[in-house]
């Protein structure tokens, strides 16, 4: 095929020239393209044969001298596709194989290469081949077919198009050349023994196929070299069949069989397991995998089985005590979950094996005990019992035996406000007893309010139902708020109307039974004794109080009350009372000042009722005439009037009146007096009681007249008055006497006295300075292990009422607290306070001028001690795998306990391992992983408010069944303990010994020493010992307000806690007291062991240095009045019948208190009648059982003495050696005595302790 193409130039001037270019070159020469110049505008280009590299942009370029112009036209050559790899006509591959499958072919446009298969295995019909897992179409147009199977065997065709001409094609046979093959996986084929066992295997391939079988890959199998072996063989279509023949199996035959298969291509073989089953073995290694409250979870090992052999395994199980096994299908699985069990119940479980021959034995049965679960029911038989305001008492029974799904560890009790909003209970727990259920006193409730209770059990796992809700009710108590908008109207000038709304309903605690309303005058010299200050009770909002004074201005309170007790008091409000017409002037005088002139003065009215505006004075003579009547008006500043130009020797009488606003008031005395030329002298000031405050100025007035000039003296009592340099006071010009700086020794009669020639007069001033009321007397009625009862008698009221009273009370280690007393009364019951402890408490009196001295320091003690310590055989109950601890009956003495420590250890270890170090006090505690027959040390600590006591005890657990520990055991611990028992023995015994050698050596060298003294000094030692004959004992059975009495022949008022008096002859009056406590403690005989650690030994020599700071009580702030002292009882009690020891021994223990006095002194006195009386298997009570008693911590009042002076040469201290001579005495006493004494009831011992 040929082309040519014309270029042509339409405009430009010659001389042109038109040149070709093929893409942007010149014209290849390969290509055989001409191109031929037609006229001067135009070319021709010619292609005589087209092929496709003819294809291109061929350019004609037209150029003359002015310019060049170029023009490109596109040439494309199409060709038919033309085969460049043409595909074979066969191609074989083996199976499993890759195959390639190459087609290529080239053409314009490129030609798109397809591939097809002939449907059906022959040529005619194709499907299209698409790309898909194992078949992939590269892009330069081969095939890969992958991993090639029978099914990919057929006549494939290669076909090549691009639309121009016709496409192209080849087809290729593709021949699959199959090796032998499988058709089926191995398997496993199981026959009883003696039966024949088919043993079959299919295999595809081509053909011819070559079968043989073979055993453990040994050599061939034929019937010729076994006889009981047949083999067959049947051809397919796809392969062939193969099958051998066991005849009369045995065991020997089980094992596998190899079934190999050959041809052209390749060989395989297939592994058959034949397994001769005989009836199999049982299970062995049963084992608990896991366990929940209402599963177990087993496993066991698979027992030895025949090759190919397949079991099944059967549980059975029953609970412990049952008669009838229950069956379980296992399957084949070594494992099975046995579900819908009772929760913490034995079962008893075995396993058995069951295959195609049979069932085997029962395996050896194993105990498994179910897990615990929550309780299924509630506690029962719940009670509640308000027993105050604020506390109910709460007691139930654990949940029924068969809800309870485990041991019963304790209870959580909730409570909440029935009227609360809130539907969530706030929640405390109880460890309690699962037997015999628990109570628990609820405390901080709100006062009379009702509460919804509800109580659930709890166990090891968690807690159960709650039990139904119970509605109780606390008790009434008195408001706790006083009554509120409190309102007060003076409606006349003695009545007052008050008014007030009740307290919140939330702190009426109680039912409101009425108000009671206080009222006082607010000043001082307004309240008299006589006053009738009794509140005023009323059930309604408004009260109106008669019988007031007039214009006086009170002080009002009020308080509601329930039927408990009256609540608190409202803030004071001031009311004042309407004015009035004022009382009539308290006096009233009048003197001649000159001959027609005379002096009235008077005193203001005692009752001013008011505001006093003015006074009026009345003047009138006897005579009728009006001209004689006369009536001025004075202010109020004025409190005299010289009435001048009067007549001489005529009679005048004068009176006056005060007026309010309200009106004139009351008239007072009629006065007379007559003008005259004689003019003696006289006062017109008036004299009485006057009243200041000290540390102020006071001007006593003396206002005389007199003619000649009257002279004026002051008397201080009887003694005229001389002011010096250093005295307070000095007379004025006018005669009035200034006292600065008031002291309360300026408290006098001051008496002016003025005279002339023609008379005298005087007037007496009482001064009283007002102080600061004396210091009151307090002094301890009772005390309770939370009250302190108190009373005190006031002391003088410095002049001015006492406005009330400031109680100061401290606990030992805390802060001081005060607390506001009223006037009126003069006892009071200090509540709340802690168990057991120290309370220092004075009291001071106020009034206006300020605050009194405070009451000497009383040191008081509450009831209660630290705890006891409970005899073992009560405390303890060993088992085989844990202890139970009966809490409940450690002995609190009185102070509720707090919590407990308890640690424990085996008697081989030296480590102690905590179990909890803040228990709460609880019923039964159970300390659990314990190793059943083992020697164990348990420690306990018990604490309260008062302080806390310790004791170690030996246990032993029993064996894994539950009987005693064996007497071996016993006497192995019994050996390993009586060393260190005697050493606990020796040692002490030693010391004693080397401190009485000691003390013999220092008396003999004391005694030697007096026996070269002079004489003087040997007879001012005897008057000395004399003087300290003269004992005095104090006693606080009530309140003694005399000196000392002497020490009684008796020992009633005798008490262990004594306070003495030295008499010494030339001692200065203060008394010197010293205090004593004298602690004993008793030690088991035979098993004694030193005290503990804790405890102070003092040295003699040390007591001597510091007998002063030893003498008052470390608790002590200050000194008490002669007027208190104490007496307190103490004894140790301990009942010996009850030293018994049934698994177990006790070890030391000691009990501290919070309040130890510096002055306390532990002595080991040895105990009889310790009790060997044990079983043969328990721990021996002579050899293992260390005891010491518990420290009985008295339950004092203590009150200290006056302050304690420093030996001197005057009055001797005592000796070492003379100090522990008698420590020694007391010693023996007590050891004399034996201390057969019961806890349940004491048998107090008194002592006389001469110093």
């Amino acid at each position: 095929m040929r082309t040519r193409t014309v270029c042509g130039v339409s405009q430009g001037d010659p001389p042109l020239t038109i040149t070709w270019l093929k893409d942007g070159g010149n014209l290849p020469p390969h290509l055989g393209a001409n191109y031929t110049t037609l006229d001067a505008y135009s070319s021709l280009l010619s292609i005589p044969s087209l092929t496709s590299s003819h294809s291109g942009d061929y350019t004609c370029v037209a150029s003359n001298p002015a310019a060049v112009l170029r023009y490109t036209a596109k040439l494309q050559v199409k060709v038919p596709p033309k085969w460049t790899v043409e595909p074979n006509n066969i191609a074989n591959v083996e199976r499993n194989r890759n195959i390639l499958l190459n087609c290529q072919a080239d053409g314009v446009p490129t030609p798109t290469i397809t591939w097809k298969k002939a449907i059906g295995g022959k040529s005619g019909e194709y499907e299209d081949i698409r790309e898909r897992l194992y078949t992939k179409i590269y892009s330069n147009g081969s095939l890969l077919l992958q991993n090639v199977k029978e099914d990919r065997e057929g006549i494939y065709m290669c076909q090549a198009s691009n639309g121009i001409g016709n496409p192209i094609g080849r087809m290729v046979q593709l021949k699959v050349n199959s090796p032998p093959h499988f058709t089926s996986p191995s398997r496993q084929v199981t026959v009883k023994k003696g039966d024949t066992a088919t043993l079959t295997c299919h295999v595809n391939g081509d053909k011819p196929i070559t079968i043989s079988w073979t055993r453990n890959g040994n050599a061939e199998l034929t019937p010729q070299t076994n006889y009981r072996i047949s083999v067959k063989q049947e051809l397919t279509q796809d392969g062939i069949i193969a099958e051998l023949n066991v005849i009369g199996t045995e065991s020997s035959d089980s094992g596998i069989y190899f079934c190999q298969a050959s041809n052209l291509y390749g060989k395989e073989q297939q592994m058959i397991q034949l397994q001769v089953q005989e009836p199999p073995q049982n299970p062995s290694g049963l084992e608990v995998v896991s366990t929940t409250s209402r599963t177990i979870q087993l496993q066991w090992k698979k027992p030895l089985v025949n090759a190919g052999e397949r079991i099944k395994y059967l549980v059975q199980y029953k609970e412990e005590q049952a008669s009838n096994w229950q069956l379980i299908e296992a399957g084949e699985t070594p494992s099975l979950t046995i579900n819908d069990l009772k929760p913490a119940t034995k079962y008893s479980v075995r396993i058995l094996a069951e295959g195609s021959a049979g069932r085997s034995s029962p395996s050896t049965p194993l105990t498994v005990r179910t897990a615990p679960q929550r309780p299924g029911g509630p506690p029962l038989h719940i009670n509640v019992k308000p027993v105050s305001s604020t506390e109910i008492l709460l007691t139930w029974s654990p949940p029924v035996t068969e809800l309870r799904y485990g041991e019963i560890l304790g209870y959580n009790i909730g409570y909440r406000e029935s009227s609360s909003s809130s539907s969530s209970y706030i929640f405390t727990n109880v460890y309690g007893d699962g037997e015999e259920g628990g109570e628990l006193l609820l405390t901080g409730l709100s006062k009379y309010t009702r509460y919804s209770i509800v109580i659930q059990s709890f166990n090891q796992v968690g807690p159960g139902p709650l039990s139904e809700p119970i509605l109780t009710q606390t008790l009434e108590d008195v408001p706790s708020m006083p009554p509120e908008d409190i309102r007060c109207t003076a409606l006349s000038p003695q009545s007052l109307q008050i008014s007030w709304q009740p307290p919140p309903a939330s702190h009426c605690n109680g039912i409101l039974q009425g108000y009671k309303v206080h009222v006082e005058p607010l000043h001082d010299e307004l309240r008299q004794e006589s006053d009738d200050f009794e509140p005023k009770k009323t059930t309604g909002l408004t009260l109106i109080i008669p019988g007031l004074r007039k214009y006086t201005n009170y002080s009002i309170q009020v308080l509601a009350f329930t039927r408990v007790g009256d609540g608190m008091m409202t803030r004071p409000t001031y009311c004042r009372t309407e004015e009035d017409v004022p009382g009539a002037p308290a006096d009233i005088k009048v003197v001649v000042k000159s001959s027609q002139s005379l002096l009235v003065s008077w005193l203001p009215p005692k009752d001013a009722n008011g505001v006093i505006m003015k006074y009026n004075l009345y003047m009138r003579t006897l005579d009728s005439s009006d001209s004689n009547h006369g009536k001025h008006y004075l202010p109020v500043q004025h409190t005299s009037y010289e009435a001048k130009n009067l007549r001489q020797l005529v009679e005048y009488q004068f009176r006056v009146t005060a007026s309010t606003r309200v009106g004139e008031g009351q008239s007072s005395r009629m006065v007379v007096q007559v003008p005259s030329t004689r003019i003696p002298a006289r006062i017109s000031s008036f004299g009485g009681p006057v009243y200041f405050p000290w540390q102020t100025s006071a001007t006593l007035p003396c206002i005389a007249v007199g003619q000649p000039e009257p002279r004026r003296e002051w008397y201080r009592g009887d003694e005229p008055l001389r002011p010096g340099v250093d005295s307070n006071y000095k007379i004025l010009a006018d005669g009035e006497i200034l006292l600065s700086n008031l002291r309360k020794s300026d408290s006098a009669n001051y008496t002016c006295l003025v005279e002339n020639s023609q008379g005298s007069d005087r007037i007496t001033h009482s001064l009283i300075v007002q102080v600061p009321p004396s210091a009151p007397v307090l002094y301890v009625t009772s005390a309770t292990s939370s009250s302190i009862l108190l009373h005190w008698k006031a002391g003088t009221s410095g002049g001015a009422t006492i406005s009330g009273y400031i109680l100061n009370y401290r606990k030992v280690q805390s802060n001081s607290e005060e607390m506001l007393l009223p006037r009126r009364i003069s006892s009071y019951e200090l509540k709340n306070l802690s168990c057991g402890s120290t309370y220092h408490l004075f009291l001071i009196a106020q009034n206006k001028i300020g605050r009194s001295a405070p009451s000497p320091t009383l040191s008081v003690r509450t009831q209660g001690e630290a705890p006891g310590v409970p005899q073992g055989t009560t405390l303890i109950q060993p088992n085989s795998t844990s202890v139970l601890l009966r809490l409940h009956v450690w002995p609190d003495n009185g102070c509720p306990l707090l919590y407990f420590v308890i640690q424990y250890r085996t008697s081989t270890d030296n480590a102690w391992m905590l179990v909890s170090n803040s228990l709460k006090p609880q019923k039964k505690f159970t300390i659990p992983g314990l190793n059943p027959a083992t020697v164990y040390q348990l420690k306990i600590e018990a604490h309260n408010i008062a302080g806390s006591s310790m004791a170690e005890f030996t246990f032993i657990t029993l064996t894994k069944d539950g009987d005693p520990p064996p007497p071996e055991l016993v006497t192995r611990n019994h050996s390993s303990q009586s060393f260190i028992v005697d050493l606990k023995i020796m040692i002490p015994l030693l010391l004693a010994i080397a401190a009485m050698f000691a003390i013999l050596t220092a008396t003999i060298f004391c005694w030697r020493n007096k026996q070269v003294r002079p004489l003087k000094e040997q007879l001012e030692n005897q008057q000395n010992a004399e003087a300290q004959r003269e004992r005095y004992y104090a006693t606080i059975h009530k309140v003694a307000m005399q000196s000392n009495d002497k020490i009684p022949e008796t020992s009633e008022d005798i008490s262990p806690y004594a306070t003495f008096q030295l008499s010494e002859s030339n001692a200065p009056t203060n008394a010197l007291l010293h205090s004593f406590m004298y602690h004993e403690q008793a030690l088991t005989e035979g098993c004694a062991s030193p005290p503990p650690s804790s405890i102070k030994m003092n040295s003699g020599r040390k007591r001597s240095r510091t007998r002063k700071r030893e003498a008052v009580s470390e608790d002590s702030d200050s000194d008490l009045d002669q007027l208190t002292s104490s007496r307190t009882e103490s004894s140790n009690q301990l009942d010996a019948s009850r030293m018994k020891s049934i698994y177990l021994y006790h070890g030391p223990h000691s009990s501290t208190s919070s309040d130890i006095s510096a002055m306390s002194e532990v002595k080991s006195l040895p105990r009889r009648g310790c009790n060997r009386n044990n079983s043969r298997w328990l721990v021996s009570g002579k050899a293992t059982l260390r005891s010491l008693l518990p420290l009985q911590p008295m339950a004092e009042t203590s009150f200290s003495g006056l302050p304690l002076e420093p030996p001197t040469p005057d009055r001797p201290e005592h000796s070492e050696a003379e100090c522990d001579i008698d420590t020694m005495k007391k010693i023996k006493y007590a050891s004399k005595s034996g201390w057969p004494r019961s806890i349940g009831h004491s048998n107090h011992t008194d002592y006389s302790i001469a110093v």
